[in-house]
């Protein structure tokens, strides 16, 4: 098993899909709406948030929640 490391700044954007572990909280239909590829950006503490939070979503994610980001150009 390989750890991933966080090496992205803040402000990054990356494509990836949630860990099934990280949206277990969450109402079914916003689970089925997480589900795929979403774009994420980096904050300044480290956590992660949906990109323009499309979704009025307030909750933040850990890089390990993150399954395969992948950068993404500004």
């Amino acid at each position: 098993m390989t750890i991933a490391s966080d090496t992205f700044v803040p402000g990054s954007i990356v494509a990836a899909s949630l860990a099934p572990r990280a949206v277990t909280g969450f109402d079914p239909l916003l689970r089925r709406l997480l589900a795929g590829p979403q774009l994420f950006v980096k904050l300044a503490d480290g956590h992660w948030r949906p990109h323009g939070c499309q979704l009025g979503l307030a909750s933040f994610f850990a890089f390990e929640d993150l399954l395969a980001p992948v950068a993404r150009p500004l």
